[in-house]
């Protein structure tokens, strides 16, 4: 979700949205989703930081088979770094890095949807392609809107309002205009003050 080149620093919107959450309705976030948030800086593997990630049941529709995922759980490093990140993905190794600020204070639905998001990602550079296309905005690019898809569709599974959603889109490094046109790709109701008055999808 949130590239080398496309996200330094979680701007002040990004933190009003991690400290209210996502929206979810009561009860709606999956149960059991264990999340290790005090570690300090330093390489992982993934079950270290989020030991139910077998649960994920969107995990079944990314890769190609239990195979695959066991293989992506086994061999996929983590590092926590103390910089102001939230996640992204290696385009040379597939390694997710993960803020330790995002890690200790993102509610819990925030950080589920994210790593799914990057474990799209981590499907695709294993596919061989490019995460970081500078020739396209990165609400355009394909592996984007691709990883988005999966979260939003998981978004809704979980009965997230299109309000949230929306919110969870919209991201500091894009212009409203680049949000609007990412929340039509993926079909997500937005705020008519939010579009000036235009709709964003269904």
């Amino acid at each position: 979700m949130f590239g080398e080149g496309d996200r330094e620093t979680m701007s002040e919107t990004d933190e009003k949205k991690a400290a209210g959450g996502l929206g979810a309705k009561r009860g709606a976030m999956i149960s059991g989703f264990r999340i290790q948030r005090t570690v300090e800086a330093g390489e992982y593997r993934l079950e270290d930081i989020f030991a139910d990630i077998r649960g994920c049941g969107p995990l079944s529709s990314v890769f190609d088979d239990a195979g695959e995922i066991e293989e992506v759980i086994g061999s996929t490093r983590v590092l926590v770094v103390d910089r102001p990140h939230e996640m992204f993905v290696s385009n040379d190794d597939a390694s997710i890095t993960i803020g330790l600020a995002h890690l200790r204070h993102a509610p819990d639905e925030f950080l589920y949807l994210d790593i799914l998001h990057e474990l799209c990602h981590v499907k695709q550079q294993r596919e061989g392609r490019n995460l970081y296309d500078r020739s396209k905005s990165y609400v355009d690019r394909e592996t984007e809107v691709e990883a988005y898809r999966v979260t939003v569709d998981e978004a809704r599974r979980l009965g997230m309002t299109a309000g949230a959603i929306s919110r969870y889109l919209r991201v500091s490094w894009i212009s409203d205009e680049e949000h609007l046109r990412l929340a039509r790709s993926l079909g997500v109701r937005m705020d008519s003050r939010e579009t000036g008055g235009e709709n964003g999808g269904v």
